[in-house]
């Protein structure tokens, strides 16, 4: 991708194509629904009358943007040094079962170090992760898509054994551990809803990225290695060194949103509870187009019809699936609009 075309929004013409395919995005679903014998109409109103117009659901919406903004600024980290970690749902497993792992050595530390320390063993989880991936590839050339996915799965039978077996509840009932001490646990900062502390480190990670891609010499090389890794080394920087430290940071990222969700709304481990955050946040950093900045906004969208997905099950008999129908139709619109600005772009 190009560099500026991944941190302004350049011509008219760009414009009328991003708007296109946001109209496109908007009706394929709706096309879906139509098949369904449901009225899309009815269905978006139902979806934005709840997660808008009601309390209890945007609240519901910022509680699920948290983890999604966190993903979604890793996979935009790696996506612009050329890597494409597909693993965040493995890696954001990795740090919570680092941090819970060693949460009752923790927890004993003083306020708030406790919580510093463990939030930094989350992080440590999916960045080592993570970076196991960029040094496959720099080392063996493995191919990133294929070690994610198998490390996905490789986590998941991991997390599965750990609540089954030495990490159990105390009874050895059910497939969970035993709960996070207290002193760990991120309670709701706002009466009636779960918007938890989490919020002001996604914000301030949000601020950080876009500091560290837009203003350092870290987000320069990032941006040089992903655009022609040719012209960078020919140039002098370290091509594998960054592209391991960029996965580092993806993956720590990703676990750090782990370890949030364990201590702020899980409060423990159990099976699969991160389902579907890797791919939901390769969809929002292509909408954002990599850009720090504007993955909040494309997170806020995302969580409408994650919390809204329940609403048009029950209220009009829409199909859960159909987010990861608007996932995929984003994903592959987002890949058309880059391929058609980069061609219009060669053809001048």
């Amino acid at each position: 991708m190009d560099d500026r075309s991944m941190t302004r929004w350049p011509s008219s013409y760009q414009w009328w194509l991003f708007l296109a395919v946001v109209a496109v995005t908007l009706l394929i679903p709706a096309l879906f629904i139509l098949v369904a014998g449901k009225n899309p109409i009815t269905a978006y109103a139902s979806l934005l009358s709840y997660t808008l117009g009601t309390r209890n659901g945007f609240y519901e919406v910022i509680t699920q943007c948290i983890p999604l903004v966190l993903v979604s600024l890793g996979v935009a980290v790696a996506f612009r040094a050329g890597v494409f970690n597909i693993g965040g749902d493995g890696q954001l497993l990795s740090g919570a079962m680092l941090s819970f792992v060693f949460a009752p050595y923790v927890a004993h530390l003083p306020m708030p170090l406790n919580m510093l320390v463990y939030l930094f063993l989350g992080f440590v989880g999916g960045g080592l992760l993570g970076m196991f991936v960029g040094w496959l590839k720099v080392r063996f050339r493995a191919s990133e898509i294929i070690t994610t996915i198998v490390l996905n799965f490789i986590v998941l039978q991991v997390l599965s054994w750990l609540i089954r077996g030495p990490l159990q509840e105390p009874a050895r009932l059910m497939p969970w551990s035993d709960y996070l001490p207290d002193s760990l646990i991120l309670f709701p900062i706002i009466d009636g809803s779960r918007i938890h502390a989490g919020l002001f480190v996604a914000i301030a990670a949000v601020i950080v990225m876009a500091v560290v891609i837009g203003k350092t010499s870290f987000g320069y090389k990032l941006t040089a290695v992903g655009k022609n890794p040719f012209a960078a080394r020919y140039a002098g920087l370290k091509e594998g060194r960054i592209i391991v430290l960029a996965m580092l940071v993806s993956g720590g990222l990703a676990g750090l949103a782990g370890s949030i969700q364990v201590a702020a709304i899980h409060e423990r481990l159990q099976d699969d509870f991160a389902s579907g955050y890797g791919e939901a946040a390769i969809a929002i950093a292509l909408m954002a187009r990599l850009s720090p900045a504007f993955i909040p906004l494309a997170a806020l969208l995302f969580g409408v019809f994650y919390v809204g997905a329940g609403v048009l099950q029950r209220e009009v008999g829409v199909p859960f699936p159909i987010v990861k129908i608007i996932e995929g139709v984003v994903i592959l619109g987002f890949l058309c609009f880059e391929a058609l600005s980069n061609r219009r772009k060669e053809a001048h």
